[in-house]
């Protein structure tokens, strides 16, 4: 319907859809001919780029599993979702190569360069598609085949391949066009976030409209600014984290500092109060944040543009998706009421199909077509959802049940604290004493005894007892906030490496 429009753009190569079209189709029949089956699992291992998106267009053409390797990861973590999924071929771009040759050293792996040189004994984009004939093939068209094995950061353990089919694959694309749209075609998404994970999903809702992506080699947040006064680049796809050095750029971007991004869809982590009321404050009512995880991707809940307008709603993770069941239940799966706290569970289409190999971690979450999402939240009359961290993140201090969440929320809302990250640490008399990680806004000099006086009356019992001052809170490869970092940072008594307040 539109074959000259453009689909996907890296600021250095541009395709139309009559070209990703053309080219998915070539490389999918390329490798039917190097033997890989449909069916067969295919890493990707590489930045975001052009080139990215016609190995997921050629995979989901060849129905084909895609496994996204996340590119900040290591060898072994290479090794190891490698030989969970069983590769039978891997995509690759130039910069990895030497992990590339490395993991085509287990038999069966074919390497496939996505740029420059193909390996010895290996293959490329370039001559699988020059080689082979472009005419669609008519394959298995099963909407529970599996199409993508997504893993999880693994921040308890080895990972998890999480099965996604065709189905769920389509219906999260279905979803975000019911609430991110109309998506009308010629337009633009700029994706900053990689394309391996959350990023990933908004592809095929604007492939599918007609619409094009832009996807960001690298984040730069003034050339975020500079792409915003493209007239077709209509929604911006970033995390918090992106937010805070996109308004910091702003004295430096030039030219007035025009914003032209009519919608910024936001989400993946927690974002400090502070900077959400910077952000509403510079780009008005244009916000919109997404609530999902791996096993329910992105679309649980969401926070419309209308909604970052109300003080109260805007702390909130948004309400359910209207193609989407939410409820918090408790410890025995019934649903409590507004206020009362419980884990998030999820019914919809886009759901997971399991954990990959892990009968018995799937059953542990997946029961009578609701997912178990192990996030604590609690809801108000309205039906938005309060998150309040993980459930194996809760705290027991002298016998009380404390959610991470509530304590960091009114941490964050005092008036030096850009971030804030709470957790329990091991103490002798309390059990588990309430820790908190608080990184100061820029240039403040953040009194710690003024921080806890303004909490006291708030949290009561819930007021830690342990306060740690640092300059950079860390995060793991998949950006969001390292638990575990933070805790091997901490001795025995919870003290941290730098500054603290006991």
């Amino acid at each position: 319907m539109y074959p000259d429009a453009l689909a996907v753009d890296d600021g250095r190569t541009v395709r139309t859809h009559a070209q990703l079209i053309r080219r998915g189709e070539g490389l999918a029949n390329g490798l039917d001919r190097l033997g890989v089956p449909p069916g067969a699992a295919v890493g990707i291992l590489s930045g975001n780029r052009t080139e990215y998106v016609e190995a997921d267009v050629a995979l989901a053409l060849g129905r084909r599993v895609r496994v996204a390797l996340n590119a900040r990861l290591h060898l072994e973590d290479f090794r190891y979702m490698a030989a969970d999924a069983g590769l039978a071929a891997l995509f690759y771009s130039a910069e990895f190569a030497e992990h590339a040759a490395a993991l085509a050293e287990e038999p069966g792996v074919v390497p496939i360069a996505l740029d420059g040189d193909a390996l010895s004994g290996g293959h490329s984009v370039e001559s699988l598609v020059a080689d082979a004939p472009a005419a669609p093939r008519i394959r298995d068209t099963d909407p529970e085949g599996v199409a993508w094995i997504s893993y999880t950061s693994g921040t308890t353990g080895r990972p998890k391949g999480v099965v996604l089919s065709h189905r769920a694959i389509r219906e999260v694309a279905l979803n975000l066009l019911l609430e991110l749209g109309p998506v009308v075609p010629e337009e633009q998404i700029l994706l900053t976030q990689p394309i391996s994970h959350g990023a990933g999903y908004f592809v095929l809702p604007y492939l599918m409209s007609g619409a094009g992506v832009h996807v960001m080699r690298h984040f730069d947040p003034e050339q975020v600014w500079h792409l915003s006064r493209n007239p077709a680049m209509r929604t911006l796809k970033a995390v918090p984290t992106m937010l805070e050095a996109i308004l910091a750029a702003e004295p430096s971007a030039g030219r007035g500092a025009e914003w032209g991004f009519e919608s910024i869809v936001y989400g993946a982590s927690g974002i400090a109060p502070a900077l959400l009321n910077l952000a509403v404050e510079r780009f008005g009512p244009t916000l919109v944040q997404d609530y999902g995880q791996s096993e329910a991707p992105v679309t649980i809940t969401c926070l419309q543009k209308r909604d970052h307008l109300d003080e109260s709603a805007r702390l909130s993770a948004g309400r359910p998706w209207r193609s989407v069941a939410v409820e918090v239940r408790d410890g025995d799966g019934v649903q409590v009421g507004p206020g009362e706290l419980g884990e998030v569970y999820v019914r919809g289409n886009h759901l997971m199909s399991g954990y990959h190999g892990k009968p018995a971690e799937t059953a542990e979450v997946l029961r009578d077509g609701w997912l178990r999402t192990k996030d604590l939240a609690i809801t108000d009359e309205r039906g938005f959802v309060y998150l309040r961290g993980r459930r194996d993140e809760m705290i027991n201090t002298g016998g009380f049940n404390v959610a991470p969440r509530e304590v960091e929320d009114v941490l964050a809302a005092f008036q030096d604290v850009e971030e804030v990250v709470v957790l329990g640490m091991p103490d002798e008399r309390w059990g588990d004493a309430v820790t908190a990680v608080v990184r100061p806004s820029a240039g403040a000099r953040l009194d710690v005894e003024e921080l806890l006086a303004f909490a006291r009356p708030r949290l009561g019992i819930r007021v830690p007892r342990r306060v740690a001052v640092w300059s950079r809170i860390p995060r793991n490869a998949y950006g969001k906030v390292d638990r575990n970092a933070i805790r091997a940072a901490l001795d025995g008594t919870g003290r941290p490496a730098e500054s603290s307040h006991g």
